[in-house]
């Protein structure tokens, strides 16, 4: 018992107990129901190097009674060695013209669609992996994002002209998604587990035909001599 007082001293003005709260009311989050499934997907199954593909971010199963949201953060990831967005990037960020909000976040007096930008995700290691970083907050307290089937943005990628890869998937990297609830105007954190993600189908790439001198006729040299 004597050493209770001086336990009480040394955490007395310390953020130890905010923080052994704040990380146990984390838990009780995270263990909550789905609160929505979310499916990465692209306008065609398969595409030739070259091609410019578009990714679809789409929400889907919402609970009956769920209120809407005043944030939302995703990141899909897709292999740097397969894809390339330069040609749609300013300093890392997507230029307007390359990606577009969906119908439910398009109102910019309503929401705050930011601009995706492109970056490496998993540091210290050795992966071709990076992430497009999708951002939507609504810009009152009396608005949501409604709980209702939609796609949320769709943006651009392109298929690089001399990759090897015959497919490649483009998907949600989940360990990144944050939402933030509205209910009344009281805003909870909901983290990853709190996501259902559909697997995303691989994107099939099909070579271009190479045609070779060699597949034009015995006559090739003859003409090239006369």
């Amino acid at each position: 018992m004597n050493g209770w007082p001086s336990f009480k001293k040394y955490f007395k003005g310390t953020n130890f107990l905010t923080l052994m709260f704040s990380m146990m009311r984390e838990v009780t989050i995270d263990n909550t129901p789905p609160a929505m499934t979310v499916e990465v997907t692209t306008d065609q199954p398969a595409y030739a190097p070259g091609d410019e593909v578009t990714v679809l971010v789409n929400l889907r199963n919402f609970a009956p009674d769920d209120h809407g949201y005043s944030y939302m953060n995703f990141t899909v990831q897709y292999d740097s060695e397969v894809f390339d967005n330069s040609e749609y990037l300013v300093q890392s960020a997507y230029c307007d013209s390359a990606y577009k909000p969906g119908n439910e976040v398009s109102n910019i007096f309503q929401f705050n669609f930011m601009n995706p930008v492109d970056g490496g995700i998993y540091f210290g290691m050795n992966t071709t992996m990076r992430g497009i970083d999708i951002q939507v907050e609504t810009n009152s307290k009396h608005t949501q994002i409604p709980a209702v089937d939609q796609t949320l943005v769709t943006f651009k990628l392109r298929v690089k002209e001399h990759t090897l890869a015959s497919s490649s998937t483009i998907s949600l990297a989940n360990e990144f998604t944050r939402i933030r609830t509205s209910e009344a105007g009281n805003s909870v954190y909901l983290y990853s587990p709190d996501i259902t993600v559909h697997t995303s189908e691989p994107v099939a790439v099909i070579p271009t035909p190479q045609v070779s001198v060699y597949s034009m006729g015995p006559n090739v040299n003859a003409h090239r001599l006369a």
